[in-house]
């Protein structure tokens, strides 16, 4: 026999058996299993911005390491009703309306723990007056078995219940104190990152308020290039969805597009709106908006990241754009996909001095400047967007 575990001393559990010194060690595993997954969360939560994908990560996260019958997110919504916001488990396989599933805050365990804000650790569920079954008599043969046992949380976003996390196992007292710390570390690091989403949602909004400033101060100067950089600002989304840019690479896109012509504002209007070719001396003038729009938008804090993919929209993949002759990846991605959204939007829509193109003249015209202008990578994702 192993002398080190020979020599730990036997100590009874929660339920006054006796723990061998193996039970012991396969307790340890087990708690250490549950920091792994704890800290595993912690990393992946502190990259997410939307509620809902937080919700699936852990959910999956919990069932991918535990195989739980149910892992669930319930969000509580102002009409009082919980409603499911992601799920895994074997309870949730073969049915499509899961996530339409809701119950009132009135009834259930997980209404209970909602209300009170207090956990609930159900060993069995049949002894539970609050539990809410799915095969009551009449017994439905067809349904999967109502779990025997159950662990709900509620789930605090600035010291008020946003929602609850609920686990499920089949068989009765499927649940130990290590499942119990576990859960409970998740639903604070659940909490955490929820209250960060909220804190995301109002910057956002104070961007948008700023936003709307600095486009009615553009669309005094050029109504065109206001709405121009609406339209510009939606392809740029769609491509850089195909191109698998993440949530918040993607929010920075969206502002970068709906900026990127903001430096028109230190442009003299009749530039602007000029109906014939612009001289040598005036293209120059022009390009300077580049610069003066990376120059504005980094003074104001919440555009500062902002502000170098402004100034790169106008870089050409060859090197020979302005105005800091990037080439080719030394160019933000971002700009890339603005910069071949923007040309787009400029050819297919008239101008003071030109028709518009057709759309086969406009994609003729993207694929002779790919690998000179435009990255090639942007520009067949860009196509296959327009085309789907």
């Amino acid at each position: 026999m192993n002398t080190r575990l020979a020599a730990v001393r036997n100590e009874p559990d929660d339920r006054g058996a006796e723990i061998t010194p193996f039970s012991q060690l396969a307790r340890a595993t087990a708690a250490a299993q549950r920091l792994e997954v704890a800290s595993r969360l912690a990393v992946s939560l502190g990259e997410l911005h939307d509620p809902t994908e937080i919700a699936q990560t852990v959910v999956t996260e919990l069932n991918s390491a535990f195989g739980y019958y149910l892992a669930v997110i319930h969000r509580l919504d102002p009409d009082k009703m919980l409603r499911i916001v992601a799920g895994a488990g074997r309870l949730t396989e073969g049915d499509a309306n899961f996530l339409a599933w809701e119950q009132p805050l009135s009834r259930g365990v997980n209404g209970r723990v909602a209300r009170t804000g207090v956990l609930a650790l159900v060993p069995d569920t049949e002894k539970d007056p609050d539990y809410v079954g799915k095969s009551t008599p009449p017994a439905d043969a067809t349904l999967p078995p109502d779990p025997g046992s159950e662990l709900s949380l509620p789930i605090q976003v600035d010291g008020r219940v946003w929602g609850v996390l609920n686990l499920e196992q089949e068989r009765t007292h499927g649940f130990d104190r290590y499942d119990l710390m576990l859960a409970q570390a998740v639903v604070a690091q659940t909490g955490a990152a929820l209250h960060r989403c909220q804190l995301v949602d109002q910057m956002e909004q104070s961007f948008g308020r700023t936003l709307a400033v600095l486009c009615d101060a553009l669309e005094s100067k050029d109504e065109y290039t206001a709405d121009h950089a609406e339209r510009v600002a939606e392809l740029a989304l769609a491509t850089g969805e195909r191109l698998g840019l993440s949530k918040s690479r993607q929010r920075g896109l969206r502002y970068a597009a709906l900026l990127h012509d903001i430096g028109k504002i230190g442009i003299r209007s009749e530039l602007l709106t000029k109906p014939a070719t612009l001289t040598p001396e005036e293209y120059l003038e022009i390009q300077q908006h580049s610069e003066i729009g990376a120059t504005l938008l980094g003074r104001v804090p919440m555009f500062t990241e902002i502000a170098p993919l402004v100034r790169a929209v106008h870089e050409r993949w060859d090197g020979h754009g302005y105005p800091d002759r990037l080439a080719a990846t030394e160019i933000p991605l971002e700009a890339r996909i603005v910069a071949v959204c923007d040309a787009w939007h400029a050819m297919v829509f008239d101008r003071p001095y030109r028709k518009a193109l057709s759309r086969a003249q406009a994609l003729a015209e993207l694929e002779r400047c790919t690998a000179s202008q435009f990255d090639p990578d942007v520009v067949r994702a860009f196509v296959t967007t327009i085309e789907a």
